[in-house]
C-alpha cells in the first residue's frame, strides 16, 4: 500500500510558488521587526546576530546538498530498476520462445497483458488509485505466468527449457517490488519540513538583520533563486508528478509493445 504525507500530495510548483511568496514575506516581516525594535530602543545594537546568522546559512546549504543528494541518488535508482524491468521482461519474452506453440501462446499472451498493465502502472502518474489498480493487475499476471511455466515444468521431463525461463520470470516479477519500493523511497516529510521551515527562517534572520532601506530586486532574487533550489530537488523527488520524469527510461519498456506485432 502506498503510504503518503500531506506534502507529498502537494505539486512540487505549487511548493516552489508559495515558498517564493513567503520568502519575501519572511523578509518583509524580519525587516519590519528590526524597525519596530529600533524605535523602541535605539541604542540596541545586533552584532551578536552575525555570528548567529552564518551559522544558520551554513545550515540551510548544507540541508540543501543533503536533500539534494537524496533524491538525486533515488533518481538514479528508479532509472536503473526501470532499464533493468525492461531487460527482464525481453529476456522472458525471448526464452518463451523455447516452449512448444501450444504452452508458448498463452504465455506469450498473458505476458502482453503483463506489459501493458505495468504501462499503464507508469502512465497512471500521481493518481494513486490507478497505480494500485494496475499494481495488483500486473502481480496476479505475474503470477500467473509463472504458472504456466510450472504447470509446463511438471509435465516436461526436459527441464532444459524450464531452467532458462524460470531465472527471466524471477527477475521480472523481483523487480516490480524494487520499483513500488523505489517509489515510495521519497524524502522523509520530517526532513522536507525541516528544509522549508529553516528557508523561511533563515531569510528573517536576513531582514531583521538589514539596517537600512532594502532593495527589492535583491529580496526578489534570493527568494527566487532559493524556491527554485528547493522546488529542483522536490521535483527529482517526485518523477511522477514534476517535471523531471522516467518518461526516457520507461520508453524502453514501451517498446517492447512491439515484439508482440
Amino acid at each position: 500500500m502506498l503510504e503518503l504525507s500531506a506534502i507529498d500530495y502537494v505539486a512540487p510548483g505549487i511548493i516552489g510558488v508559495s515558498l517564493f511568496v513567503l520568502l519575501i514575506a519572511a523578509y518583509v516581516v524580519g525587516f519590519r521587526l528590526k524597525k519596530w525594535k529600533l524605535k523602541r530602543n535605539p541604542s540596541k545594537t545586533n552584532d551578536e546576530l552575525g555570528s548567529i546568522s552564518s551559522t544558520l546559512l551554513g545550515l540551510l546549504a548544507l540541508i540543501l546538498a543533503f536533500t539534494f543528494s537524496m533524491a538525486n541518488s533515488r533518481f538514479d535508482t528508479r532509472r536503473e530498476l526501470a532499464t533493468q524491468e525492461a531487460n527482464a521482461i525481453g529476456t522472458t519474452l525471448l526464452r518463451m520462445g523455447f516452449f512448444p506453440d501450444s504452452v508458448q501462446a498463452p504465455m506469450k499472451s498473458s505476458l502482453k497483458y503483463y506489459l501493458d498493465e505495468r504501462i499503464a502502472f507508469f502512465e497512471a502518474g500521481s493518481d494513486v488509485g490507478k497505480i494500485l489498480y494496475h499494481l495488483k493487475n500486473s502481480d496476479s499476471t505475474g503470477k500467473a505466468i509463472w504458472n504456466q511455466a510450472t504447470e509446463f515444468a511438471k509435465s516436461d521431463p526436459n527441464l532444459v527449457k524450464t531452467s532458462e525461463i524460470v531465472p527471466a520470470l524471477n527477475d521480472m516479477i523481483d523487480v516490480t517490488t524494487s520499483r513500488k519500493a523505489a517509489g515510495e523511497a521519497n524524502i522523509p516529510p520530517s526532513i522536507q519540513w525541516f528544509l522549508i521551515i529553516l528557508c523561511i527562517s533563515s531569510t528573517v534572520l536576513l531582514g531583521y538583520e538589514r539596517k537600512d532601506n532594502f532593495d527589492w530586486i535583491i529580496v526578489i532574487g534570493f527568494s527566487l533563486m532559493l524556491s527554485m533550489t528547493v522546488f529542483s530537488i522536490f521535483d527529482l523527488d517526485r518523477p511522477r508528478s514534476g517535471f523531471v520524469t522516467l518518461d526516457e527510461a520507461n520508453s524502453k519498456i514501451i517498446e517492447l509493445r512491439g515484439e508482440f506485432d
